[in-house]
């Protein structure tokens, strides 16, 4: 009796622990994203907005590449175990977050950005709460710790309210936050959290014998479910490359001059509260109707509403109102799709390939990053900011298909059984 107290004791400590960990990540995430800008305005005064926004455009495709270090990240999880991989991805947030405050140029500011992007959205929180839950509250579980990630993104707003403003804005002080928390939660992850039970017995059971990385890639496309595995490469493919309205939101708003920095900054707030219908989506209905549906619908829902704000920014009148509200819907059809796609790909991936298996998806997302951001740098000199919006993001309806003919349903799957 005493040791299950003190196991379920253990577990609402590792949530809480978990729960910091998805603040920093959350506030890492989004912060750059809201801050465009003031950077444009220090580092690339002077230049003609068209080309300034293809700069960022482009200087954003470079950091992405950045993600690509997530692999790694996550590669090493099944090696080195999760607790150290993600004592390391907080560190690296603090750290990458001090260089960026300390920048005198843009080349500065985006080495560090590029940094950055070394640890934030990694899934590695998703693989220890996962290993960790029963069967049928793998999805309760992990949105419950996603909803409490949005206080980092309350706290980011706040800072914002603060350090952003229409007659001195300070973007340094946005780096406050991920330093003063990042670092301390190194030491808090290290030494106060266990090892992921499923890992230790992994490691038990693991045959005695070398792994090579390229063994370990050839591994995953050996698996049982290889072939929805592929596909669900292909849809962090696609999500990645569409996904360009994300960082230069605030700068398209910026642009239009229909609404404040004020303002802009009380969309950033109330859309908070409204990703929260995303995360209590995924986690009331994902365990009962399944994953596939909700891929389908927030597949949906992610182009419409970005056309609903970059029309809605252009009027004189109500632009507040309709950018509040498409705005709103965006981020929980991105966020409330990116957890499915991470859910669904954790349940495909046996336990010693899992951290590989996700790794390479943030990797092949990533990619599709690049490759988007590169080709709208392009697009927004011919097009505009707000039509290349439209383009890309257009792209997520070929997910539907691809889900609806390829993907298996895996909510039930015992993650221990995978093979």
């Amino acid at each position: 009796m005493t040791e299950r107290n003190n196991s379920k004791s253990y577990f609402r400590y590792l949530i809480f622990v978990l729960m910091l960990v998805q603040m920093l990540d959350t506030y890492s995430t989004i912060y750059p994203g809201s801050i465009v800008s003031s950077i444009v305005s220090e580092f690339l005064g002077g230049l003609p907005p068209n080309e300034a926004n293809s700069i960022v455009a482009l200087a954003g495709s470079i950091t992405s590449i950045g993600m690509y270090f997530l692999f790694f990240n996550q590669y090493l999880v099944d090696i080195l175990g999760r607790k150290l991989m993600l004592a390391i991805t907080v560190l690296g947030m603090g750290i990458a977050s001090l260089g960026m405050s300390l920048s005198v140029n843009y080349v500065m500011y985006i080495s560090f950005r590029f940094f950055l992007n070394f640890f934030y959205m990694s899934d590695i929180w998703l693989i220890f709460i996962n290993e960790e839950s029963e069967t049928n509250k793998r999805a309760l579980n992990s949105n419950i710790i996603l909803m409490a990630g949005l206080i980092g993104a309350i706290i980011m707003v706040m800072c914002r309210f603060t350090f952003i403003t229409e007659v001195n804005p300070n973007w340094r002080g946005m780096t406050l936050f991920p330093i003063i928390l990042g670092i301390p939660l190194f030491f808090v992850v290290y030494f106060s959290l266990k090892e992921s039970s499923k890992f230790q017995l992994m490691k038990e059971n693991r045959e005695k014998k070398s792994r090579t990385f390229i063994g370990d890639i050839k591994a995953l496309f050996q698996i049982d479910d290889r072939k929805p595995f592929i596909i669900m490469l292909i849809i962090s493919f696609l999500f990645g490359f569409s996904n360009l309205f994300i960082g230069l939101f605030e700068k398209y708003i910026a642009d239009t001059g229909t609404i404040s920095q004020t303002l802009v900054s009380i969309i950033f707030f109330l859309t908070i509260f409204t990703v929260m219908i995303a995360y209590l989506v995924n986690g009331l209905l994902a365990d009962r109707i399944g994953r596939k549906p909700l891929l389908y619908l927030w597949s949906f829902l992610l182009p419409i509403s970005v056309i609903i704000w970059v029309f809605g920014a252009m009027s004189s009148q109500s632009a507040f109102l309709i950018v509040f509200i498409g705005y709103a819907i965006s981020h929980i059809a991105f966020w409330g799709l990116w957890g499915v796609i991470r859910l669904i790909t954790l349940e495909l991936v046996p336990t010693d390939k899992r951290g590989t298996g996700l790794g390479f998806r943030s990797l092949i997302g990533a990619f599709g990053t690049t490759i988007g951001l590169l080709l709208s740098s392009l697009a927004i000199l011919v097009f505009g900011l707000g039509a290349t919006f439209i383009i890309f993001v257009l792209v997520n309806l070929g997910i539907i298909p691809l889900g609806y003919f390829f993907i298996k349903e895996t909510s039930g799957v015992d993650l221990a059984e995978i093979k």
